[in-house]
């Protein structure tokens, strides 16, 4: 064997040695051809494996993530949550107004979204009453004006009238209620001088500084260019945008981008949007069940916010009537079932609430630095801070959690990651809104934390020292 090559495979034997894959030799020994050939392959594989390790720990490496970010207040997110309801519908289940009075002020949401209906004075009474009733409970109303509720000229006076019949509880108008599918031909031009109107009479009321006006909604937001641009008469952009059984995501930013149509550079507020759990009506949005709507709830209101939009209205608060068969969609938008039991989307929507719920908004907005270990899956956050200093940083798996074609909830395993800080925190808690409304896990003084993250909200409050 020629030296150069004797030499060569010494080295490798050596190498071999180091890593205990052969033993250490005692004495001379003879290298033979087989040896060389055996020596090489084992020498190749090595490096292969020793490579493999190294790519292993750069993917590992990439798939964390550093974070320095300024919060974003509790208090402005929890007042972003509001529903609809038809407080009118004294025919369904909506007439059982102490039912309503009691969930509302379980859940905790303070904005709601009804229409402006007027006939006689003892209906006015009742229907509003039922408004102020509910404003003594904090809450307060966006009120939809539309031509087809047969209010006579709107006016001034006219909207000061509701106003006060509410107790003051109104703080915004609302423009037509998707006129683009009301099969009227003209829908376009009677949506935009409406809009004129309302918006002349909303900014001449008495109250005018304590009232906005939202613009008028699209059953479609392709159709806002019919109207156009008329960000100038009114004060916030509108927006119905519904997932159709998707993921909360799946609208942006498509949704968001075909509304400044009519909005212009307004903020955005989306007076509907929701998911129906009428699992055997296949002739419109596909159904979720209600273990996946505990899930997109929550993960609605949130991801609306991360993506700008000021206020989500969600659609519903209640089943309007019994429907056992799940055959109309119509009627399992709610909440709340027509028998009067609480799905599990209002326990963890009230949770999340719950959790997040301040008194003020911060005085300051404090910034935060920390790092997840695993970022390789779809997760999404958002860093909320409370008027006391406590920060709420929010993870989710953003994943399908129902499959709609084989109408199956996806199980989803929670991605294991590590949640770490530059210098030892105070306390630490977990809550999981859709679980539990107490802590999961409780930490202190330390700087490193497991985390295992759910395909619905995990709500990280932290203490700094």
């Amino acid at each position: 064997m020629p030296k150069l090559e004797h030499t060569t495979l010494l080295i490798v034997r050596r190498l071999l040695c180091s890593l205990g894959w052969v033993s250490e030799p005692k004495g001379d020994f003879f290298i033979s051809r087989k040896f060389s050939r055996l020596a090489i392959s084992a020498l190749l594989a090595a490096l292969s494996i020793t490579a493999c390790h190294k790519k292993a720990a750069s993917a590992s490496e990439s798939s964390s993530q550093s974070f320095r970010e300024t919060a974003r207040g509790a208090f402005d997110f929890v007042n972003s949550i509001g529903i609809n309801t038809h407080l009118n519908y004294f025919d369904r289940l909506y007439g059982n107004f102490p039912l309503v009075q009691r969930e509302l002020a379980s859940l905790g949401i303070l904005h709601l979204r009804d229409g402006v209906h007027l006939q006689n004075a003892d209906y006015n009474a009742a229907v509003y009453g039922r408004w102020a009733q509910l404003g003594k409970l904090g809450l307060r109303f966006d009120a939809v004006v539309d031509p087809r509720n047969k209010l006579g000229p709107i006016t001034p006076d006219l909207l000061e009238k509701v106003y006060l019949l509410s107790d003051r509880t109104i703080e915004s108008f609302e423009g037509p209620n998707e006129m683009d599918i009301s099969g009227t031909s003209n829908w376009s031009t009677i949506d935009r001088d409406f809009n004129d109107t309302l918006y002349r009479a909303v900014h001449q009321m008495p109250d005018a500084d304590r009232v906005k006006l939202i613009g008028p909604s699209m059953a479609f937001a392709s159709h806002g260019h019919q109207i156009g641009d008329i960000s100038g008469r009114n004060d916030f952009g509108n927006l119905h945008s519904y997932p159709a059984g998707k993921l909360p995501s799946t609208i942006f930013p498509e949704q968001t981008e075909l509304a400044k149509d009519l909005s212009g550079s307004h903020a955005i507020i989306m007076t509907e949007s929701g998911y129906h759990n009428a699992l055997n009506d296949h002739t419109d949005q596909p159904a979720i069940s209600e273990t996946a709507a505990a899930k997109y709830v929550p993960r609605l209101f949130l991801e609306n916010y991360v993506h700008g939009i000021l206020r989500t209205y969600l659609y519903e608060l209640l089943d309007e009537a019994p429907d056992p068969g799940l055959k109309d969609n119509q009627l399992h938008w709610g909440l709340i079932r027509a028998n009067g039991t609480e799905k599990p989307a209002f326990t963890a929507l009230k949770n999340l609430i719950s959790e997040l719920n301040d008194h003020s908004k911060p005085a300051h907005l404090d910034s935060l630095t920390w790092s997840l270990s695993n970022t390789a899956s779809k997760i999404d956050h958002i860093l909320l801070e409370k008027s006391n200093g406590e920060f709420d940083l929010i993870l989710w798996q953003e994943v399908p959690s129902f499959d709609t074609k084989d109408q199956v909830d996806i199980s989803n395993p929670p991605v294991k990651a590590v949640l770490t800080f530059p210098y030892k925190v105070k306390s630490v808690r977990l809550y999981e809104p859709a679980i539990q409304a107490t802590p999961t896990h409780s930490y202190s003084e330390a700087s490193t934390f497991p985390v295992d993250i759910p395909d619905h909200p995990l709500v990280i409050q932290i203490l700094k020292p």
